[in-house]
């Protein structure tokens, strides 16, 4: 189970334009549970979302009512 501080970073993840600056625990949880993966090139690590980390956030919002297509982003 997700804590909230994890949740939050999945969020951020799926909605950041730029590399992050920093990475802590909660980010790495998310890379162990496979949500994320952090791919390192010239201007810093990019995390993004994985296909269970997308997977996940869609039947969350699924489940509040709310519809969001993470794939046209």
């Amino acid at each position: 189970m997700l804590s909230h501080h994890e949740l939050a970073a999945l969020l951020l993840i799926r909605d950041a334009n730029a590399p992050l600056q920093r990475f802590d625990s909660d980010f790495l949880a998310l890379e162990r549970y496979h949500l994320v993966e952090i791919n390192e090139s010239g201007d810093g690590c990019a995390p993004r979302l994985t296909m269970r980390g997308k997977e996940l956030l869609q039947r969350l919002m699924q489940g509040s009512g709310h519809y969001f297509d993470f794939d046209a982003r």
